[in-house]
């Protein structure tokens, strides 16, 4: 089989990708491990307001949990500092499988439970996860929309190698809320813990650098005590999940023939986290090079929307965030809230 594009991986970022090429026309292949698009969610979920501005296509009735206001920031120290930050918790599971099915309806092919092996001359070799049967085709383009462990980065040649570690419940409220909470702790080394409403339940997680040897279970355990005796939640796991966030900044996206989009090329913010809205515009900024006739450009598009963002947030991880017993000076200087985090250092 030939395909103008194999995309793996059909997150945000890959199936936004497959859609903005399958609608110009080309022949794209989708394969994925699961057993369908989003499942497990591994994020809290929030997007920014302005991804619906540039694809309100993207957002269907169910997709949007709630809207949100404001990011009201709790510290150690005992400030409280809100942020302007309208915007929607997802059904990410709703969300992803949009962005798949618009793809599809524009020609693309998908293959669930099917895993991305590697390559051998010049063929991505797939394989059904069920049947163990392998499956070899053609591509003028592979996109690399595989997540932070990517195995397409891994597979030509820098891998992400910096993450965190994240653990989430989704709990009921107890009352409900109109903004996202953040809390740093000591407790929680490297990152913070957060309480992301949708509806009358919430997304109650936190990231740790694993660096610092922390069990990110202990983490979320701790925290699910002081959200839950604090009266925001009540004590009741309805369900949990957790993933890796990468936590470097973008990693060489464009590889030649094969390009990295979201996670896969670290185009998540180092410190908060953030990933969906980036995936997507990775994915589109991926297949309007491929649609151009230039491939080499995607590397530098991407790089003038994303790079100085996420290049600044990693140098303040590195700076900063290796120690963790200073709460008071290290949170302004890292977070963006903070009036010091968009000083030059």
């Amino acid at each position: 089989m030939k395909f103008d594009a194999v995309v793996i991986g059909a997150g945000p970022g890959g199936a936004t990708c497959a859609w903005e090429l399958a609608r110009k026309g080309a022949k794209v292949l989708i394969v994925d491990f699961k057993r369908r698009p989003g499942i497990p969610v591994q994020c809290a979920e929030f997007v920014p307001l302005q991804l619906k501005h540039r694809y309100p296509h993207f957002f269907i009735q169910d997709s949007v949990a709630q809207e949100v206001e404001s990011m009201v920031h709790f510290t150690p120290w005992g400030e409280v500092v809100t942020m302007p930050s309208p915007g929607f918790v997802l059904n990410r599971d709703i969300f992803d499988s949009r962005i798949v099915d618009l793809a599809v309806s524009q020609g693309a092919e998908i293959m669930l439970r099917t895993f991305f092996r590697g390559f051998d001359n010049g063929n991505v070799i797939l394989e059904n996860v069920l049947t163990r049967e392998t499956v070899k085709v053609r591509a003028d383009f592979i996109i690399g929309a595989d997540g932070p462990r990517s195995r397409t980065a891994r597979l030509t040649g820098y891998p992400i190698r910096s993450f965190l570690a994240t653990a989430q419940f989704m709990m009921p409220l107890l009352a409900k809320l109109k903004d996202l909470l953040i809390f740093f702790r000591d407790y929680i080394p490297g990152g913070y813990g957060w309480v992301f409403p949708k509806g009358d339940k919430a997304n109650v997680g936190v990231g740790v650098d694993p660096e610092f040897g922390v069990n990110v279970m202990n983490s979320l355990k701790r925290f699910k005590e002081e959200v839950t005796s604090s009266g925001i939640v009540a004590n009741q796991i309805i369900s949990r999940t957790g993933g890796w966030i990468p936590a470097e900044g973008p990693v060489e996206p464009s590889r030649g023939k094969v390009l990295l989009v979201g996670d896969a090329g670290g185009f998540c913010h180092p410190i908060t986290g953030g990933g969906i809205a980036n995936a997507v515009l990775t994915g589109s900024l991926a297949a309007q090079s491929i649609i151009e006739g230039d491939p080499e450009e995607y590397g530098e598009s991407s790089m003038d929307f994303l790079g100085e963002s996420l290049t600044r947030a990693a140098r303040k991880r590195i700076k900063y965030m290796k120690r963790w017993d200073d709460l008071e000076f290290i949170i302004p200087k890292t977070w963006i809230a903070f009036e010091e985090y968009w000083k030059e250092d």
